[in-house]
């Protein structure tokens, strides 16, 4: 090889060296970035009796107040004993007062005024949030029995997701740690979260996670509440973090 050659292929190692360095360096000096998906917590709402839905007044994506009516059944047939019930309770009243029947009599008669009474409460199922309703099961006209679902509710400001942290680095978290997250979708805009929770327990990375080398490894939940003043993030987003900043 001539003495140009030879120079010229050094150069070109040099180069390539110098390329592969570079990227090296790049990948070693990037912070790792945790990725979790928002949940929000949802109440379920079913019916304690057995009734045809009369009233369903939200839809899905509604804003609801707590103590807000959301559903009401008919409940007929304890509306007819009602009246029934309420007089032979007020006549026991009387009664108990002039010593005309005893305790036991007047108990029974109270309770089952106390067990109407509450039944008919149950027919008008209220908001137990301020919140967002999330899913309709049952639709007005519906006839349903105690335990049917009627829908869900969620509370916005109650978003959290899980980052799963490998257990050589669970050590630098604390429960209370402050934490900054990134919302893709958002540009980037970082919100301010807390650590609620760091699971007592590994395991294995959840089968949602890309790679297979991925899955295989040991790791530690973490639980993160987020602050949402502004409602922007909702569940099912991808919330992005490097969980150890400050």
């Amino acid at each position: 090889m001539n003495k140009k050659k030879l120079l010229a292929t050094c150069a070109l190692l040099l180069v390539g060296t110098g390329i592969a360095v570079g990227i090296h360096y790049w990948q070693a000096g990037k912070k790792f970035v945790y990725a979790g998906t928002l949940e929000t917590t949802k109440i379920i709402l079913s019916s304690k009796v057995a009734s045809d839905i009369v009233q369903l007044p939200v839809y899905e994506g509604d804003t609801v107040q707590k103590d807000e009516l959301l559903v009401e059944m008919s409940c007929d047939s304890y509306k007819v004993l009602a009246p029934q019930i309420n007089n032979d309770y007020e006549r026991a009243l009387n009664l108990i007062k002039k010593g005309h029947i005893s305790q036991a009599e007047f108990d029974i008669l109270e309770r089952n005024k106390k067990d109407n009474d509450l039944k008919l409460d149950w027919c008008r199922v209220k908001s137990p949030i301020d919140g967002i309703v999330i899913t309709k099961f049952r639709e007005e006209g519906e006839v349903v029995s105690p335990g049917t679902a009627l829908l869900s509710v969620a509370n916005p400001n109650d978003i959290w997701a899980y980052f799963y942290v490998p257990h050589d680095e669970v050590y630098r978290l604390k429960v209370g740690q402050k934490v900054i997250g990134t919302l893709p979708e958002a540009g980037d805009r970082q919100f301010t979260g807390h650590i609620l929770k760091i699971n007592e327990e590994a395991e294995f990375t959840p089968k949602n996670v890309q790679t297979k080398e991925e899955r295989t490894r040991l790791v530690y939940g973490v639980k993160v509440r987020f602050d949402n003043p502004d409602l922007i993030l909702k569940s099912g987003m991808t919330m992005e973090s490097t969980l150890f900043d400050e």
